[in-house]
């Protein structure tokens, strides 16, 4: 449903601006598709969300989570329904943990395991978004620092619930970057660099 909306969107755009090759039109319906999907996504998180009376620990968690995928990268679901899915159980599934969990220095311990993960693995791509030079993967990698140790650090002094949203979220997203985790989703890195490997 979604694809053909994308799809007649795409197409009004090749009609009224001329000179788009067939390239540039699959990317235009790709972040359209993309856009509109992860809208769409947000709203109903949101929504479920003050639903729930768990509104501002959602706009935190979805906020981390989102920031932290845009420069570490990992898996993606392969349907839009598992996308869903997946969505909402990291993000109301940290919600509900980070207000079980509660002992101190959480955040210490959990973004110990994600900071060697994520030294590690990101940034990890796929073969729908690849990384395809040296000099992106290095941008890539320094930017995934820099977001992590600025969670790390905001995660001191914030509230115990919040900071624990953040250490329970940044740990999900690192996990996602992991061969195994690849593996069981059957997602492919992409990228002359990985063929490399």
């Amino acid at each position: 449903m979604l694809s053909k909306i994308t799809k007649k969107i795409t197409n009004e755009i090749l009609i009224t601006v001329p000179g788009i090759t067939e390239e540039k039109a699959e990317e235009i319906d790709y972040g359209l598709y993309m856009a509109f999907s992860d809208g769409l996504k947000l709203i109903a998180v949101l929504l479920t969300a003050f639903a729930l009376g768990q509104l501002r620990y959602a706009l935190v968690a979805v906020a981390v989570f989102s920031v932290n995928k845009s420069y570490f990268g990992g898996i993606h679901a392969k349907t839009q329904l598992g996308c869903i899915i997946t969505h909402f159980t990291f993000i109301f599934g940290t919600i509900y943990l980070s207000h079980i969990i509660a002992f101190n220095y959480l955040n210490i311990i959990l973004f110990i395991i994600s900071g060697v993960l994520v030294y590690l693995y990101a940034p990890a791509d796929l073969i729908s978004k690849p990384i395809i030079t040296e000099k992106r993967r290095k941008e890539l990698r320094i930017k995934s620092s820099v977001v992590f140790i600025i969670c790390f650090v905001i995660s001191f002094f914030v509230p115990k619930d919040f900071s624990n949203v953040m250490s329970i979220i940044t740990l999900i997203n690192a996990v996602n970057l992991t061969p195994v985790v690849y593996k069981i989703t059957k997602n492919r890195k992409g990228g002359v660099l990985n063929e490399k490997r």
